[in-house]
């Protein structure tokens, strides 16, 4: 193009010699009209009109179909791009977020309509993917279609995006702007974000993490997110991470109403993969702070537990330690205490039996 250009505008009349500084094309018409602007300085010679013989005619009706070759080939490009995604189910688009970016952007020039049940879909991809440009264009299509989507809604797929970027300082603004209208759904994606923040052990990042949660708390009175926040720091196997647990709750004296809820499914899950000590600790804390209710119930679940791996001293300490405190185990529980004595006692004189035989025997 630049060659083309420049043909133009540095030609010169090949009947008087004279230069001229720009020929316009009117490529509306089917002849070939030649306009000349004159110079900028006056001149008393009248300006020459532009002479053309053969080879000039040649020359710029060449130049004429090459322009109007690329307009042509320009615009079959587009409408094959225009139609190879219309002609795409929304779930190979799905497959291809990038394919997707250029399928909004035509929708938004108006070459094409997406529905809204597509729209919803594509937002998933986008922050699936961590597409903030993709979720732009959403953002605008939606209010070109009339807000379809809600806005806060909106926003907690941009959070996530911004999540799968490493962009904590975004997220957790916009967490914080829209938690009074999406706070269940902040919670849920919370729990992932802050256990892999805290599995990092990066210092930082956990910084912000309290910053946010000391933040909700101070703005809208809701302890949930920071009771995350302590669940994955007192289960840390750094003791740092056990300091800050502790930090959180003598800082935050409504802390442990709201810890007490996590005490069962917190329970189950670590005597599920046998961290006893873990148990120990949290009882602890609960003794620390005169819980009793829900240190009962971790006393049952530990006499469960023993009773299962056919303990009979630990049931027994456990037992007598529940009567010590006045918080005693349900009669079902004292009475398979009981049968498991009685049958520990019968097993350990057969077993003598049995071995005094055998020695007899062997001798």
């Amino acid at each position: 193009m630049f060659r083309l250009r420049n043909m133009l505008l540095f030609n010169v009349c090949s009947k008087c010699g004279t230069p001229k500084s720009l020929v316009n094309l009117n490529l509306a018409s089917n002849k070939n009209t030649y306009s000349v602007k004159g110079n900028a300085h006056k001149s008393e010679k009248p300006i020459c009109n532009y002479h053309h013989d053969a080879m000039d005619s040649f020359t710029n009706s060449l130049i004429i179909e090459n322009m109007m070759k690329w307009k042509s080939d320009n615009f079959v490009s587009t409408n094959y791009k225009l139609s190879r995604v219309k002609s795409e189910s929304v779930f190979e688009l799905c497959d291809d977020p990038d394919h997707l970016t250029t399928y909004l952007q035509q929708c938004l020039d108006g070459y094409s309509r997406v529905s809204e049940s597509a729209l919803n879909q594509f937002r998933l991809t986008m922050t699936k993917h961590g597409k903030i440009n993709g979720l732009v264009l959403i953002e605008r299509l939606n209010e070109k279609y009339g807000n379809c989507i809600k806005k806060s809604e909106l926003q907690m797929n941009f959070a996530e995006a911004y999540w799968a970027n490493g962009n904590l300082h975004s997220m957790f603004k916009i967490f914080e702007t829209f938690y009074p209208i999406e706070s269940t759904k902040v919670n849920h994606v919370l729990d992932p974000i802050i256990h892999t923040i805290v599995k990092s052990h990066g210092v930082a990042s956990v910084v912000m993490v309290s910053n946010f949660v000391n933040s909700i708390v101070a703005r809208y009175g809701d302890y949930h997110p920071m009771c995350i926040l302590w669940k994955y720091l007192f289960l840390s196997e750094l003791f740092n991470d056990n300091l800050e647990a502790e930090k959180l709750l003598s800082q935050n004296t409504n802390l442990i109403e709201n810890i007490q809820y996590l005490i069962p499914s917190l329970t189950r899950k670590m005597l599920k993969t046998h961290k006893v000590e873990c148990v120990q600790r949290i009882m602890i804390i609960l003794l620390k702070h005169k819980r009793m209710e829900p240190y009962q119930w971790i006393l049952r679940s530990l006499f469960e537990y023993y009773y299962t791996l056919g303990n009979v001293r630990q049931c027994k300490e456990i037992m007598k330690h529940s009567i010590e405190l006045n918080v005693p185990l349900p009669q079902a529980q004292q009475s398979r205490l009981i049968h498991m004595v009685l049958n520990n006692k019968h097993q350990q004189k057969i077993n003598k039996e049995v071995t005094a035989i055998i020695f007899k025997l062997m001798f």
